[in-house]
């Protein structure tokens, strides 16, 4: 979408409930035209249209729960990163095996670990 000053406000999405996938898109659309605004009545608008695309997903896209190993996982695979690059951020290799393989939980010392090296919270492993 062109930037604002570009884009036409008639074109922007209005402000009511997203129903369906074709209002969805034009909002995400929109929000991507006023993302960078932070003050006045469009940085009002983003932060309303922000809550009614969140919740549009919420109900269209549920995320299912997911436990610090899955994410752990993921977090690795975004990163390219095998189970030996977690070698001393876990522990030992046996470590790193028994966390991935889900035979082991994770503790507080590995939670801050990982937090620190993958630049996150650490609630995100809880």
């Amino acid at each position: 979408m062109p930037a604002l000053k570009e884009f036409d406000y008639k074109d922007l999405y209005p402000l009511k409930i997203i129903k369906n996938n074709r209002e969805y898109k034009l909002a995400l659309k929109s929000l991507e035209a006023v993302f960078d605004e932070t003050n006045g009545n469009l940085a009002e608008y983003a932060e309303t249209l922000t809550v009614l695309i969140e919740y549009y997903e919420s109900e269209h896209f549920p995320m299912k729960d997911s436990n610090g190993v899955e994410i752990l996982k993921f977090l690795m695979t975004q990163n390219g990163l095998k189970q030996k690059d977690l070698v001393g951020v876990l522990g030992e290799k046996s470590s790193v095996s028994e966390i991935l393989n889900g035979k082991r939980s994770l503790n507080l010392k590995h939670i801050k670990a990982l937090a620190d090296k993958f630049n996150v919270k650490p609630a995100t492993f809880i």
